[in-house]
């Protein structure tokens, strides 16, 4: 009888067990999921130890302590202060800066690659401006909005009696934003004191008579089957050189017919031969033309990188 007692109450405490780590499991199966941030622009801050012709070398503390950066057109040079754009030929060796620039660098000694904006200089009082593109923004009753950058890890508040016309800011804007304090929490939330719209620069140049590319200031070295096509109202662009040299990985998968834009383990964007819906991140947008395939390359329209990963593309025939 003493055993039959003792079993059933083994049995008993572990059926209980059970049921409370069930119950944990299921509390945790229910707290949200914060995706990690996907980094698009990633920085160094230090000093400018080096100026050749449109490179500076910069030394300090990022993703890469020292980092070389092409300083193409399409770069912004900005004052730390006050957002004033400086010359390429006014910068200094021993200039303090903080460099922004994409992901996609050389394995080199130091690795190299484009920046994307300089920030240059150390304010009198306060913190120095600090880049971002908007991915997201949310417009508020009071007039003001909420931004999100393409990092995932900022999310800024910005008054209208910090910056009056909060509607010229749109996906895709490009700001410098100052702001004292930061939360801890992910996506980091903080209210700007100062802001500043940088002018619209077109991240893509096509030529279409000439059948160029100017990604970032740089020409791309088209293969003969990576044509420029005008269909209908849009032009159709070879969507894999452009992504690849965007730093994506671009990802063929013959069942679906779909093409993936990969940043790292996260797809960035899809595209279906034949089809008018794009992928991008979660959710669908449809364009009026659908990608196609020609002389083995996938084709997409402009809007494609308009509306699906929020770049400025210029389009014409004059000289680029």
């Amino acid at each position: 009888m003493k055993k039959l007692l003792s079993a059933i109450v083994a049995i008993a405490v572990i059926l209980n067990m059970s049921i409370v780590f069930a119950q944990e499991i299921s509390a945790i199966s229910a707290m949200p999921i914060i995706e990690r941030p996907v980094y698009n622009v990633i920085s160094t801050n230090g000093k400018i130890i080096e100026i050749n012709k449109n490179q500076v070398r910069v030394l300090g503390e990022g993703a890469y302590n020292e980092i070389v950066l092409h300083v193409q057109d399409s770069a912004y040079i900005l004052n730390a202060e006050d957002g004033t754009q400086i010359p390429f030929k006014d910068l200094k060796s021993g200039d303090t800066v903080t460099a922004y620039y994409g992901p996609k660098v050389t394995k080199s000694i130091p690795p190299q690659g484009n920046a994307i904006a300089l920030i240059v200089g150390t304010p009198n009082k306060g913190s120095a401006g600090m880049y971002m593109k908007v991915a997201n923004l949310e417009h508020n009753q009071d007039g003001s909005i909420k931004v999100l950058c393409t990092n995932s890890d900022r999310l800024v508040t910005i008054r209208p009696e910090i910056f009056a016309h909060t509607s010229d800011i749109k996906e895709g804007s490009e700001l410098v934003v100052w702001y004292d304090i930061m939360t801890m929490s992910m996506p980091g939330q903080a209210t700007a004191t100062k802001v500043v719209l940088l002018p619209v620069k077109a991240d893509i140049k096509v030529h279409i008579g000439a059948g160029t590319i100017i990604l970032n200031g740089r020409e791309l070295a088209l293969s003969e089957n990576d044509i420029l096509k005008t269909n209908g109202d849009t032009v159709m662009l070879p969507l894999g050189v452009i992504a690849e040299n965007l730093g994506y990985d671009v990802v063929w998968n013959s069942d679906t017919r779909t093409v993936d834009l990969q940043n790292g383990s996260r797809t960035m964007a899809t595209v279906t031969i034949g089809s008018k819906d794009y992928g991008k991140l979660k959710m669908a947008i449809r364009l009026d033309y659908a990608p196609e395939i020609v002389n083995g390359k996938t084709l997409v329209p402009v809007e494609f990188f308009t509306d699906v990963l929020n770049l400025k593309v210029d389009i014409n025939n004059s000289h680029i």
